[in-house]
């Protein structure tokens, strides 16, 4: 299994980045790695980085020029440190090119096979028809890579993973069953022209594998990365949410959450569906992959301070919508992110800013941060994760608060608006009424339009 990978001159890492990854510890979840970040951000560079050492070292890949960085003058160097400590290297020639040479422990003549890593790529079409070759596990994996040379809109050779398959059943099926939420009567059959296609029974009315879903397809491509695994096993998965329906991504986290107690899994996704904080909790992984300014790709991870600082909102029965689907989603944002107080200030901002004839340029986090003390522990996460855009808006009674955040994160931008609250509170047997910036109707009142006018011009600027 992998505790660390560093990459330097593949594609766009154009300065060395280290990526921690999560070691499976008999907890549930507890091996996952979560990939997060946007677009074009080295998630999938990472995957193929990997891949590359299913490869013996006999075997040692070309890497052709356009994917070699040329701020490091066109040299690679890509290593990667397993849980036993040993050390595999891929490092480009010294006289330059695409070949490379792999080593483990710095002995240039200790030979060693592939480390056995599987690893889906997103682009999973699968041809509807195809001849009979069976193949198992390790060949399958090391053959997509010495055949691979590019990223490919398809699975090439899948077909000898179907018939594999198909010979375990037992052990296959339910897996399917286990994403479908049902049992799926499949089969493989052959046409007259000697071709084979997946055969379907639903209901009575039969269907080829023509007519089956791109999210069927993805289903079983992802249980054919695990059926066969062993405790042990590296899985990586690039982008596990394709054309699945949320209830199968639900479903399928569950899954890659069992699976991830004794085996190391890895998700590259842009789902909150595949985010998931209990995990986390018990040792996995979440890390940012972030594009600078500059074009070189950074890695983030989650400090294990900041875990656990988590455990106080998952344990929260009161708010247990803080860290909930809508907070996920910022982890999909690329930046810009206004952190309030509660759920009130999330729905009045924009009505306030509607009102203003302006808007909010940002995102706003989830609904709400569940309060002013608990601010800091969601900046640390969004400062663990690489955050550089965040804009902090307070109720007008916590200037203290506002002092406090400002002194211990300075990179950060803090306000307070000109009201105790974002809208009126009525008195309560515990607490005295508030004045808010709103009415009980959500129109802003006139004496506070020019301040937050300022303020969101202000936000905007920033």
């Amino acid at each position: 299994m992998i505790k660390e990978l560093s990459i330097s001159g593949f594609r766009g890492f154009g300065k060395e980045q280290k990526i921690n990854f999560s070691l499976p510890n008999g907890e549930l979840g507890s091996g996952i790695s979560f990939f997060v970040g946007s677009n074009n951000s080295g998630k999938t560079t990472i995957l193929e980085a990997l891949r590359f050492f299913n490869l013996d070292n006999n075997n040692s890949p070309s890497i052709a020029e356009r994917k070699r960085n040329i701020k490091t003058n066109s040299k690679v160097n890509i290593v990667l440190t397993d849980e036993k400590g040993d050390i595999y290297r891929i490092i480009s020639d010294q006289h330059g090119g695409s070949v490379t040479s792999m080593h483990k422990n710095n002995d240039e003549e200790e030979h060693f096979e592939g480390l056995k890593i599987f690893v889906l790529q997103s682009r999973r079409f699968v041809e509807y028809e195809f001849h009979r070759n069976e193949s198992d596990r390790y060949d399958y994996m090391r053959n997509l890579q010495m055949n691979m040379h590019n990223r490919t809109s398809g699975l090439n050779d899948f077909s000898s993973r179907l018939f594999s398959m198909h010979k375990k059943k037992k052990e296959f099926d339910p897996l399917l069953k286990e994403i479908l939420g049902h049992n799926l009567d499949w089969t493989i059959e052959q046409n007259d022209n000697g071709t084979y296609y997946l055969k379907l029974v639903v209901n009575g009315c039969i269907h080829s594998s023509e007519g089956l879903g791109d999210g069927i397809w993805s289903v079983f491509t992802i249980c054919d990365a695990l059926y066969d695994s062993e405790a042990g096993s590296v899985i990586a998965i690039d982008e596990p949410e394709l054309s699945l329906h949320p209830a199968y991504q639900r479903r399928t986290m569950d899954l890659l959450k069992e699976y991830a107690r004794d085996r190391q899994v890895i998700i590259s996704t842009h789902s909150p569906y595949f985010i998931d904080w209990e995990s986390i909790l018990v040792g996995a992984e979440l890390i940012r992959t972030v594009k600078n300014k500059d074009g070189d790709i950074e890695i983030y991870n989650l400090e294990n301070d900041t875990k656990k600082d988590i455990k106080k909102f998952t344990k929260d029965i009161n708010q247990p919508h803080t860290l909930g689907f809508e907070a996920k989603e910022v982890f999909f944002l690329e930046d810009n992110i206004i952190l309030v107080e509660g759920q009130d200030d999330v729905i009045f901002y924009p009505r306030i800013a509607e009102q203003l004839n302006t808007e909010f340029k940002g995102d706003f986090f989830g609904w709400g941060v569940g309060g002013a003390p608990k601010m800091k522990y969601i900046i640390n996460i969004l400062k663990d994760l690489g955050y550089e855009k965040i804009n902090v808006i307070l109720d007008g009674d916590k200037p203290d608060d506002k002092e406090e955040l400002e002194g211990k994160y300075p990179e950060y931008n803090f306000f307070i608006i000109p009201a105790d609250d974002i809208r009126d509170k009525k008195p309560r047997k515990e607490s005295e009424g508030k004045i808010g910036i709103v009415d009980s109707n959500g129109t802003i009142k006139s004496e506070y339009r020019d301040k937050m006018k300022e303020l969101i011009l202000e936000i905007n600027k920033l």
